[in-house]
């Protein structure tokens, strides 16, 4: 987690241009005051005063004492949608940037904010609710009705020459209908601010990313984007609205319109705006189209906009591609491009569309996020707030790469790798966070056990033996023998031993193994086995240790001090530490499930919840067979999501007002984990088995379902899968495996919810024991016999956002009359 903001300017700039920077961002009258020529220097040395005193008074947002919001929101036409303030973002794959859109519909960029307003006086539309085209692809869609006039936009991005370094256009389209029986005259406009409102503590406009900033190195924080100058000169064109001669947007200009400095000034006579200067607040809006359009009864006029999110000069070499380039032909080759990279992967179908659509959708946020600079591919977390690279994140996004069918996205992630690896061997992307180096050796280990790609194996090979090094030369120097004491600020929050450091090097340690064995360096694989054994025995007698202190709960440091669990919720995930039955286990799977809300797990000593922390543990009941426990969680975690299948992290008060603030959806590690969690849910490996169905959803075998996965890469080959429910008693799995090297065992494991009374593999009946069954490694056909039994419970993603919604409203309730909110236990 990156609960913090990204690496701030204050390392990447000097000091100068520093305060101008950080003044820019703070306060839009300092900002107002600061860039006016005509301004005293003395003035702007009292606002600078000023603004300093503010900026080093300031914390981080707090989450505590944020009121509820009004449940109506939900009654919202459309798909449930958790926040109350959704953002979302298009852009295309690799490409340096993209486009938030707002939670009100505007399109923000590092150049400003492109708004929309309807109505005679103009207002600002504000439509909460969201969809993608066909539930995953990143076209963003979303109606407005005001008086019976129903605007619907479509927004995507594109480069102009398909290329990711090509230069990047959103597209809007808004089609106007009038729903009245009558004719009616409809008001539209289009308009550019800079920014809009800071209601926070740290000088962002809410709910949006901060720019811009400039990284240090590749991979550190980056948003391109100009600083707000109160003297930009702005005009327009035949078709094109200017800032400084840059253009801003494009408009149609075929349906009658006018044009207009700001909102409140007067149409221009002449039909364009000469450059002039505005004094304008970087809150106002400027630049403004408004279409005044007379509609029969069930008419629809449709307006096309363009905005170029870099401007570039009126009337430079990209004009004439800009002009040209239509919605009509780009939308295609955007919905084309995309279905062919699904199409390339692994796809899974259930009866619920929501997970369903939540897997493309996760796929297509993460590809999103990534950058090409040069040679390099840059994995970060979104193109918002989190655009930047952290190793934890990335580790994770890759490994999703490999285990879903894109081990060629995989490979490019991990090749950014090796430039964090230090000149000890560490791999750091945080200071005082040792977790990298076990993540990077685990996600090159899982690539190469998915691949079975040798040379890639042989590259990697001489950093994992850096790395090794460091990890025992780490150990020696530490008292305990552990990787040593450290701050590594979020997310554990202690200083001292991090259990979850120690899991990671020891998961890294067996996939160093794993890696050796594959180079033929026998030698080496015996001395990181050696290391590997003395180190989890070492691990193992701390943990009996601190545990009989905590009744057997694995606390997130290993020196008896307060801190936020993290890392201590993977002793049996991503790598088998310690047995899954292990009464430590248990005792911190309870432990840390006890401190959920709204069914996922919380944070910041529960103030918070956190949208992807919980995944830790759901893998964890995968593994030990706790079905239920996991298919709630995948509910709740699909709950917690918005109508365009984004998740979040963190800073959303528990029972609160649902506003995640400046961390913003969609957030990558969220999409990964999503995607991974749903396969291994379907087919995972453990050792050298295949287990097979670890969790299905009582909703997906009703008579006439299915379940079916198609190119599921795994350890052992690719698998296709599919289990049709016949009827209410009876059930065939279809299996059909290209494996390159046989699994030990393959394991179907049988719903929880079902009583099985037999089940036959390739046409011989096979036992039942514990709730599972195992069948030959050349099964292709399994007959299941099973009923529902008395005790089952209906379960399903509508039911879950029902019963939500139920408490959420009642708990509304209690606030507006005791004024009492939510408090962690």
């Amino acid at each position: 987690m990156n609960l913090s903001a990204p690496p701030t300017p204050f390392f990447e700039v000097t000091m100068p241009n520093l305060i101008e920077k950080r003044i820019s961002q703070r306060s839009p009258m300092i900002r107002a005051l600061m860039f006016r020529p005509a301004i005293s220097s003395s003035l702007k040395h009292a606002a600078l005063a000023f603004c300093l005193c503010a900026w080093f008074s300031m914390g981080l947002p707090a989450t505590m004492g944020a009121q509820m919001v009004d449940p109506s929101i939900d009654a919202q036409t459309g798909p449930f949608s958790y926040y109350s303030h959704p953002t979302d973002e298009i852009g295309v794959m690799d490409a340096p940037s993209g486009t938030l859109v707002s939670p009100e519909g505007f399109l923000y960029t590092g150049y400003g904010e492109m708004m929309f307003f309807t109505g005679n006086p103009a207002t600002p539309i504000n439509q909460r609710v969201k969809t993608l085209l066909r539930g995953y692809l990143p076209v963003i869609q979303y109606s407005y009705v005001e008086d019976g006039i129903r605007y619907t936009f479509t927004d995507f991005a594109a480069t102009l020459n398909g290329e990711s370094s090509g230069d990047l256009v959103d597209f809007v389209r808004v089609q106007i209908t009038n729903q009245n029986t009558m004719q009616r005259t409809a008001w539209f406009s289009a308009g550019m601010r800079y920014e809009g409102g800071i209601n926070t503590t740290y000088g962002i406009p809410d709910n949006r990313f901060r720019r811009p900033v400039t990284p240090k190195r590749p991979g550190g924080y980056s948003q391109p984007g100009v600083l707000f100058d109160a003297s930009w000169k702005y005009s327009s064109s035949a078709n094109t609205i200017q800032r400084d001669g840059q253009v801003l947007y494009a408009f149609p200009e075929a349906l009658p319109h006018s044009v207009k400095y700001t909102l409140k000034a007067g149409a221009s006579g002449s039909g364009t705006l000469k450059p002039r200067a505005l004094r304008i607040l970087p809150t106002t809006p400027a630049g403004i189209v408004e279409y005044k359009l007379s509609l029969r009864p069930g008419q629809q006029m449709t307006l096309d906009f363009k905005l170029p999110v870099i401007p570039f000069p009126a009337g430079s070499a990209e004009s004439p591609t800009f002009n040209s380039a239509t919605f009509d032909e780009y939308l295609p080759r955007t919905i084309q491009f995309w279905n062919g990279v699904l199409k390339a992967g692994m796809d899974i179908r259930v009866p619920e569309e929501k997970v369903n659509d939540t897997f493309k959708a996760s796929l297509i946020y993460d590809l999103i996020a990534r950058e090409k600079i040069g040679k390099d591919y840059i994995q970060t977390v979104n193109d918002l707030h989190y655009h930047a690279f952290w190793l934890r994140d990335a580790s994770f996004i890759a490994n999703m790469y490999d285990l879903t069918g894109y081990s060629h996205f995989a490979q490019q992630d991990l090749d950014f790798f090796n430039s964090w690896q230090r000149p000890d061997g560490n791999f750091v992307s945080q200071g005082g966070q040792f977790d990298g180096v076990g993540q990077v050796l685990w996600a090159y280990g899982q690539h190469y056990a998915i691949t079975r790609d040798q040379a890639f194996a042989e590259k990697v090979f001489p950093s994992v033996e850096r790395a090794v090094a460091w990890i025992k030369q780490a150990r020696q120097s530490d008292p305990l023998h552990l990787l040593p004491a450290t701050s590594p600020g979020d997310n554990e929050n202690i200083t001292g031993h991090v259990t979850g450091h120690n899991f990671w090097a020891l998961d890294g340690l067996q996939n160093a193994i794993l890696l050796a064995h594959a180079t033929g360096h026998e030698a080496e694989a015996k001395e990181f086995q050696d290391e590997y054994d003395n180190y989890l025995s070492t691990l193992i007698q701390v943990l009996h240790k601190v545990t009989s202190k905590t009744g057997g709960f694995i606390p997130p440091g290993l020196d008896g001090q307060h801190g936020q669990d993290w890392g201590n919720m993977l002793a049996i995930y991503p790598g088998i530490v310690l047995a899954p039955n292990n009464p430590m286990v248990t005792a911190t799977l309870d432990g840390t499930r006890a401190k959920y809300a709204e069914g996922i797990m919380t944070y910041d000593d529960g103030k918070s919840l956190h949208d992807y922390l919980g995944f830790s543990n759901t893998e964890s009941e995968l593994i030990r067979n706790q079905q239920q426990l996991a298919v709630e969680d995948l509910y709740a975690e699909l709950v917690h999501t918005s109508s365009t299948q984004a998740g979040f992290e963190t800073d959303v008060p528990a029972w609160g007002d649902r506003d995640f603030r400046d961390n913003l959806s969609p957030h990558g590690w969220f999409a990964a984990r999503l995607r991974i969690c749903l396969r291994d849910m379907l087919l995972r490996e453990q050792g050298q088995d295949l287990h097979l169905l670890s969790a299905i959803s009582p909703a997906w075998v009703e008579p006439g379902d299915s379940v079916e996965v198609t190119k599921a890469p795994t350890d052992f080959g690719f698998v296709n899968m599919s289990l049709k429910s016949i009827s209410t008693t009876k059930a065939e799995l279809s299996l059909n495996t290209s494996f390159v090297h046989a699994p030990k065992r393959i394991i179907l494991h049988l719903p929880w919810f079902l009583h099985t009374s037999s089940v036959t593999a390739n046409g011989k009946n096979v036992a039942i024991a514990n709730g599972e069954v195992i069948l030959p490694v050349d099964v292709t056909s399994v007959i299941i016999q099973w009923h529902k039994k008395a005790s089952s419970q209906p379960m399903s993603y509508d039911q879950a956002v029902a019963q939500y919604e139920h408490e959420y409203a009642a708990r509304y309730q209690s606030f507006l009359k005791t004024g009492e909110q939510y408090s962690p236990k």
